[in-house]
């Protein structure tokens, strides 16, 4: 339902709690944050009834319950024009890597806003937006672009979003949520070196 409507408040607050109960923490907490952004007026309503009987009465059924020939033939279609989605993706996340490496971070960043509107799920391209946002000091958006990052990459998890945070927590004092994001780059690779070196600073500056 969400990549179908990026602004769909009732399917954002669904999954929110769906992550929440599953142990999700992270994934749930930007959840939430999506559906408090989309929902506006109406997520106190429901989140006072969750709070009530966990449960969310006010949802509204969606089915089909026909398939036919037609919409098998668009499925097809939709299939096809997500391949040559992909595929263009790909290319412009190719290009906005070598922007990004050779120092052009503006027109990098125009490359990305670019892709997200095509594409405004796609978890490489919040992550080197954080990176660049990250060299340019200014961690407040490195933070938010790094966290939408991991909310989209849940099921494919990349480590360098987790230790980039991980880091950037660190450069703030914050051992409680360095250590949250070295533990979490750690249990995806238990041997990254990255991973490692952050885990070992977030001990050493532990108390």
């Amino acid at each position: 339902m969400i990549a179908g409507n990026q602004r769909d408040g009732e399917a954002y607050f669904l999954l929110a709690k769906a992550q929440e109960k599953s142990g999700q923490a992270e994934a749930a907490n930007a959840a939430d944050n999506l559906a408090r952004k989309n929902f506006q007026q109406s997520y106190a309503k429901w989140q006072t009834e969750w709070q009530k009987s966990q449960a969310v009465p006010a949802v509204v059924l969606r089915s089909r319950d026909v398939l036919n020939q037609i919409d098998i033939s668009d499925l097809t279609r939709t299939r096809e024009i997500e391949a040559v989605k992909a595929n263009n993706a790909e290319d412009s996340l190719n290009k906005i890597r070598d922007l990004y490496e050779q120092g052009r971070d503006d027109e990098a960043m125009a490359e990305i806003r670019k892709l997200l509107i095509v594409e405004p799920t796609n978890a490489r391209a919040f992550l080197i937006s954080g990176k660049i946002n990250q060299r340019r000091g200014d961690q407040e958006a490195a933070i938010a672009a790094l966290k939408t990052a991991i909310f989209w990459e849940y099921e494919h998890p990349l480590i360098e979003s987790h230790i980039l945070l991980g880091r950037i927590f660190l450069e703030r004092g914050d051992l409680g949520e360095a250590r949250k994001y070295a533990t979490t780059a750690m249990s995806i690779d238990p041997n990254n070196q990255e991973a490692i070196a952050l885990k070992r600073q977030v001990t050493m500056g532990g108390p």
